[in-house]
């Protein structure tokens, strides 16, 4: 685990997630390039397509954070969406953003928009992958404590990039929730035992991609079309993370029998959208 903050020299980011973030965003798009040359989509607009999705996806990630975990610092300040401190993102919320993105692309170039998700599906869900290991380098996105063989400690303290000097004046939010349950005095300098959810949410994502991609060797010769691959690959990822904020350590407050507002909005998804999927497997029995 290696929490950092960016020292450049102007300015100076706390618990850094970005470099984390390139990373995977850079192999993400190298897989999907990588997977339209190789099925025959359109290279040409490649680049388009992916900066389309990619800007969708860094406006979606920052505007969930808010409206998900800290609505009322964007009501009060809504220029902190565009701050490089202080604000957060969400990988829901980017998935979300980073579709629109594409489907507006698409649209716009009269290209089918399941198609095309079905050709960048694998490397999105392996930049979804890489990205929670950031998590997990970066501790956030934390379980709650457990004293099963699976809990992992996170540091206090994070170290300075480029300088590798460490900071201990802010301690990070896997520790300061570990204080405050009591679960560690002040002296300690690793936080609880904690559920690695980010790890989970990673084991999840890949199993999501082996499915992906054997669903995709069996339907894109006769069914470049279908959204059958739009929906395992989103309907999954809701219900992966319905599943995973039950032990979030840093979820918001509950609504409803337990479940939170993203919690709600992502079983309804999921509902929805195993309806269309049905509704489209019975059209073609029709056909």
């Amino acid at each position: 685990m290696f929490p950092i903050h960016l020292d450049l020299g102007f300015n100076q980011i706390y618990f850094y997630e970005g470099l984390y973030f390139l990373i995977s965003i850079g192999l993400g798009v190298y897989v999907c390039y990588r997977w339209v040359k190789a099925h025959g989509g359109r290279v040409d607009l490649f680049e388009g397509l992916v900066t389309w999705a990619i800007i969708g996806a860094l406006i979606g990630a920052r505007l969930s954070h808010f409206l998900f975990w800290n609505l009322d610092l964007f009501l009060s300040n809504p220029a902190v969406l565009f701050s490089l401190t202080g604000a957060g993102n969400s990988i829901t919320g980017g998935l979300i953003g980073g579709m629109l993105g594409g489907y507006f692309f698409t649209k716009r170039k009269k290209l089918n928009y399941f198609e095309y998700f079905s050709l960048l599906s694998p490397g999105i869900l392996i930049g979804q992958a890489v990205g929670r290991i950031g998590c997990f380098l970066n501790g956030d996105a934390y379980g709650t404590a457990t004293d099963s063989i699976f809990g992992m400690s996170f540091p206090r303290y994070g170290t300075w990039i480029p300088s590798f000097e460490k900071e201990f004046e802010l301690s990070s939010s896997a520790w300061r929730w570990s204080f405050e349950q009591g679960l560690v005095d002040a002296n300690s300098t690793m936080s609880a035992a904690l559920h690695p959810t980010q790890l989970y949410e990673m084991f999840g994502d890949f199993v999501l991609l082996a499915v992906v991609v054997l669903v995709f060797k069996k339907v894109w010769s006769n069914q470049k079309n279908s959204p059958i691959i739009f929906y395992i690959h989103t309907g999954g990822y809701a219900l992966l993370r319905f599943m995973m904020e039950f032990m979030r350590g840093d979820r918001e407050f509950v609504a409803f029998a337990n479940m939170t507002n993203l919690q709600l909005s992502l079983l309804a998804y999921v509902i929805i959208a195993s309806i269309l999927w049905w509704k489209y497997e019975q059209k073609q029995k029709a056909v």
